[in-house]
């Protein structure tokens, strides 16, 4: 029985100093600023660390006949369940050159933290919403400053 707890504790003791040098590690990528997080993408053989994204785009909520003037605040109240929310672009999109080409309707909403964008991911991700059930997702930061809403 000695021995038994002799090697389960020193079992113990490996996996915490594993766990512990994972996060220090982790976390010290994270520059000064601890509120934020980080994700990694792969760019040929190089991994780039990126801020993770607070932008969340929500598809077939609506469609284009569905806008109004009162969706945007409508928005802004749902997600504001979630977390402060520090803006809401509402985009129409042409699928194509024809004249008679399909548009779609994609809502991007800015949170001001990451885990408030994640419990409005998790929350409408699914949901029915006027006969349409929602994809939540989160867009990528970069594009979303840059005024990129194509993805």
């Amino acid at each position: 029985m000695q021995l038994f707890r002799e090697v389960r504790n020193q079992y113990t003791q490996s996996v915490r100093k594993a766990k512990a040098s994972f996060f220090k590690n982790t976390f010290a990528s994270c520059s000064s600023n601890s509120k934020k997080f980080w994700d990694t993408k792969v760019h040929g053989e190089q991994e780039h660390l990126l801020p993770a994204s607070t932008v969340m785009v929500l598809r077939n909520m609506v469609g284009p006949e569905d806008i109004d003037d009162d969706l945007e605040g409508e928005v802004t109240e749902e997600c504001g369940k979630f977390g402060a929310v520090n803006r809401v672009i509402i985009y129409q999109e042409k699928q194509g050159e024809e004249e008679d080409a399909e548009i779609i309707v994609k809502i991007f909403v800015e949170f001001s933290m990451v885990s408030e964008m994640n419990k409005a991911i998790q929350a409408l991700n699914d949901r029915w919403f006027g006969g349409r059930k929602v994809i939540a997702e989160v867009y990528d930061q970069e594009r979303f400053n840059s005024s990129d809403l194509s993805a």
